[in-house]
């Protein structure tokens, strides 16, 4: 078994395409280490008069008509309260004298933004992973190569094995690698910029787990996509599949709201998060003849994300398998 996945990892990293796609796994996390390194750029002394003068104006807007604007918020707001019988918010309590830092370019933090940074990194990898996974195993069937390796390692399930394992190991570790220097340049570039300050133990804890995480989507993904690449036995076949899943998820999520804990998009955030939210608007009868309608935050816990993906990946893993057994291979 073992000499079988070395062959297989050997034949993977022969394909040119292949190591295209490892080197834009890699190519990626730079060009978002460029963009981190434009913003952590100090405040020329440009942006701060430029900021300082539109502070100036919306300041003295603020003086002369600030009183009145929350006056007038506190009014509509006990208006509808009235009106509608339920308690309502407008938020007037937010309506405040304006501050230099609201007209300045953002600046990033390391402890502020590397894992909102790393989840933006990871559906990069994720499509990349995919990528891998189909044509590795697709291209097998498109060349002839699958039958002529048949004739001298007839024992499919072993063979099958292997070929999804070779993908899936490899950009796992290539996808964990890339986090990771993802990671290490962020903190370089701020660190160098002193925008570390607030970093704790438990930053660290959580970044690392978080590149676990990541690196273990890139070895599904490949995984999941190789096992795909049986079943179809097209590159273009896989891919076309999960352009056409991402338009139907989109449909599905304007549609019917309430399925989001059912996307793959949104338990692939919940997996890289530990975990995630998203917004659900639920509406009923008030007992007036209207409709009062509520907008909630949801959870999609880590565990249910975990277990989804998992058993999305058996599954298709499971129906790869049995279509290899079965089918003639030519």
């Amino acid at each position: 078994m073992m000499r079988l996945l070395r062959v297989e990892l050997h034949r993977l990293f022969s394909r040119q395409v292949v190591l295209l796609l490892m080197v834009a796994a890699v190519v990626v996390p730079l060009l978002m280490l460029v963009a981190v390194a434009r913003e952590a750029r100090p405040v020329t002394p440009e942006e701060l008069a430029d900021a300082e003068a539109v502070y100036a104006q919306q300041l003295a807007d603020w003086e002369e008509t600030g009183e009145e604007q929350v006056a007038q918020c506190e009014a509509d707001e006990e208006r509808e309260r009235e009106a509608s019988g339920q308690e309502v918010d407008f938020g007037c309590e937010f309506i405040t004298a304006p501050e230099l830092e609201w007209f300045l370019r953002p600046v990033p933090t390391f402890a502020a933004d590397v894992e909102r940074l790393l989840s933006a990194l990871s559906p990069l990898l994720l499509a990349v992973g995919l990528a891998i996974g189909a044509t590795f195993t697709a291209a097998e069937f498109a060349t002839g190569s699958m039958g002529m390796w048949l004739t001298f390692e007839p024992r499919r399930l072993r063979v099958y094995a292997t070929k999804l394992a070779a993908p899936a190991l490899a950009f796992g570790l290539v996808a964990l690698a890339a986090a990771a220097l993802f990671v290490a340049g962020d903190w370089f570039i701020l660190d160098s910029a002193d925008l570390t300050a607030g970093t704790t133990a438990a930053t660290w804890t959580s970044v690392g787990w978080m590149v676990l995480r990541i690196g273990g989507l890139g070895l599904l993904a490949a995984l999941l996509s190789a096992a795909l690449g049986f079943l179809v036995r097209h590159t273009a076949g896989v891919l076309g599949i999960g352009i056409g899943y991402l338009v139907v998820e989109l449909v599905v999520r304007g549609l019917v709201p309430a399925s989001q804990p059912w996307l793959v998009s949104v338990n692939v955030a919940s997996w890289v998060q530990h975990g995630t939210t998203y917004y659900l608007e639920t509406c009923a009868a008030d007992g007036q003849g209207g409709v009062l309608c509520e907008v909630a935050d949801r959870t999609v816990s880590f565990g249910h994300s975990a277990l989804y993906l998992l058993v999305l990946t058996a599954v298709v893993v499971g129906l790869g398998a049995l279509a290899f057994r079965r089918r003639d291979v030519r």
